[in-house]
């Protein structure tokens, strides 16, 4: 740390002590080192000051309202985004957003080194039905999880004993300290690494090996950090998962992370009025159980959420032409609002009430995703119909944190869905909350 800023921490960590002000001048030397985090992160947090956390592709505010308005959590809580759109969408509600790229950013950033919680949530189309399945092809996979395979020794993480299996005690090893707890780090940046995965026909695939990135960058800045939590396609290839779990237990289960699971979850299951079948993956210092569907929490359907009559349909795709063995349109372009509704994609802004030709409103879209209706949405009509389709539902954000953030999930997803699914008082069904321009 360069010696005005180690001056600067130093006034600053004295200041808020004392429950002073940090003097202006002391906080624009805090803030330029911080770049592009908060000048509060350079400085260590005093007993009672809420858990520092980054959330990675942050999108709208799906993790966030799941810690903050689902369970009553405060944390310290940054998160980082490529669109502008999704960054409004969650800064209108409260949730701090840095909009970046976040490949450009250093996981072993000096502002980070009191992080205790990673969330990330890659970019998913390469691997789900809705995308070209690039992230299916054998040979991407392998060159992700050669990268994956490098990344516990690049953060200096790899267990020592991990040589033990063909080398016992070389007297090169001894020197180097590959048999006293870990292996020097292999001197690989993680810009390196990200180099690695050029060879990628699709680029998003190689955002999964951030991941890995942050959870050993954050630790080879000092972060104390306790949990990583990831969200993903559950079409994800399990050889993945595995590699990602391989490379966080140390091979042997010895590693930082001995105890990770992970688990394909379906939203409607706990109480959304949508599907929505994702993966999530949980590592802990502690062994820490994913949640579990459970009988006290109610199912809802798309027509009690939006507070409809029994027998609505949806129109999902305009005219298709009928199929003359069963007399339906082709392509499955109908279905009924008496069951949770067909997960949201992009293409949920042409949905129709098939009874008077209504379009799903951007509010209603929400709802289904679990998000109240006074959350405020930013964007046209497609950005924000695409923002719903790719958030992380709040209720599901809920369950997948509660045991590491001490909170048990199932009251407060129950209090939360019988809010949500009883404002339609709320509702504008008269509403143009759309762009022409679908």
């Amino acid at each position: 740390m360069p010696p005005a800023v180690a001056t600067a921490v130093h006034v600053a960590t004295l200041a808020r002590k004392a429950g002073r002000p940090i003097p202006p001048k002391v906080y624009a030397v805090l803030e330029a080192a911080a770049n592009p985090w908060p000048a509060e992160w350079l400085l260590a947090p005093l007993p009672g000051d809420p858990i520092r956390v980054v959330e990675l592709f942050a999108g709208p505010g799906g993790w966030s309202e799941g810690i903050a308005t689902v369970l009553g959590v405060v944390v310290d809580s940054v998160g980082v985004d490529l669109s502008k759109d999704a960054c409004a969408t969650a800064r209108a509600a409260g949730h701090r957003r840095i909009c970046v790229d976040i490949t450009t950013l250093d996981p072993e950033h000096i502002a980070l080194r009191y992080v205790r919680g990673l969330i990330i949530s890659p970019p998913c189309p390469s691997f789900s039905p809705a995308g070209k399945h690039t992230g299916q092809e054998q040979a991407n996979i392998l060159t992700l999880c050669r990268v994956l395979a490098q990344c516990s020794e690049a953060g200096g993480f790899l267990p020592g004993n991990e040589l033990d299996d063909w080398c016992e005690g070389c007297d090169v090893c001894d020197e180097l300290g590959y048999h006293d707890g870990y292996a020097p780090r292999s001197g690989l940046s993680w810009d390196d690494l990200r180099a690695q995965l050029a060879p990628l026909t699709d680029a998003r695939i190689g955002l999964m090996a951030e991941v890995l990135f942050w959870g050993f960058g954050l630790q080879a800045a000092g972060a104390p950090l306790e949990f990583i939590a990831m969200e993903q396609s559950a079409r994800l290839p399990e050889q993945i998962l595995d590699d990602i779990r391989l490379e966080l237990r140390g091979g042997q289960g010895e590693g930082e992370w001995a105890a990770t699971t992970y688990k394909i979850l379906e939203a409607s299951e706990f109480g959304l009025a949508s599907r929505r079948e994702r993966v999530f993956f949980l590592a802990t210092r502690r062994y820490v159980s994913l949640p579990t569907p459970s009988p006290e929490i109610t199912k809802t359907t798309m027509a009690q959420a939006l507070g409809w009559g029994e027998g609505e349909r949806i129109n999902t795709r305009g005219v298709r032409p009928i199929d003359p063995k069963t007399g339906r349109p082709k392509g499955g372009n109908e279905f009924s609002a008496d069951q949770p509704s067909n997960c949201l994609t992009g293409k949920a802004r042409t949905w129709k009430r098939v009874s008077d030709g209504l379009r799903l409103t951007i509010q209603e879209g929400g709802l289904l995703v679990g998000f109240l209706p006074s959350y405020i949405w930013e964007g046209s009509r497609t950005s924000v119909f695409q923002q719903e389709a790719d958030v992380v539902p709040p209720i599901m954000a809920a369950a997948v944190l509660s045991e590491v953030l001490g909170v048990p999930w199932k009251p407060r997803v129950r209090d939360y869905t019988d809010q949500l699914y009883r404002m339609n008082d709320f509702l504008d069904p008269d509403a143009d909350d759309f762009d022409t321009v679908a």
